[in-house]
C-alpha cells in the first residue's frame, strides 16, 4: 500500500511525497520506499529512496541539486515516516 505523506511546493511546482508499507526481508531487514513525484509536460519526474539507509533507488527528471534536497528531506523525515508506517500499515514479507 502507498501512503501520501505531504506535498512540497518549491517554486510553485508540486512535489507529492508518498511511502510504502514496511517491507521485511530475512537478508535485508525492514525497509520503506519513499517516492517523490512531480508532474511535467511529458509525464512525471520521479525520485525513490529506500529507508533506513536512504539510498537512491531511482531518479529521473530532477537536477542534482534537487536530488540532494530530496535526499535530505527523506533523511530528516525518516523517523516520522517509520512511525506512521508502523501505526497505519502492515509489515509485508518480501520473498527475497
Amino acid at each position: 500500500m502507498v501512503h501520501e505523506y505531504c506535498k512540497i511546493l518549491p517554486d510553485t511546482e508540486n512535489i507529492i511525497v508518498t511511502f510504502t508499507d514496511i517491507h521485511s526481508s530475512p537478508t535485508r531487514g525492514e525497509s520503506i520506499t519513499v517516492r517523490f513525484e512531480r508532474a511535467n509536460k511529458n509525464g512525471f519526474d520521479i525520485a525513490e529512496y529506500v529507508l533506513p539507509v536512504c539510498y537512491c533507488k531511482k531518479c529521473m527528471g530532477f537536477t542534482e541539486d534537487e536530488e540532494f534536497k530530496l535526499r535530505r528531506f527523506a533523511e530528516r523525515n525518516s523517523p516520522l515516516i517509520w512511525e506512521i508506517a508502523r501505526e497505519d500499515g502492515e509489515v509485508i514479507a518480501d520473498p527475497f
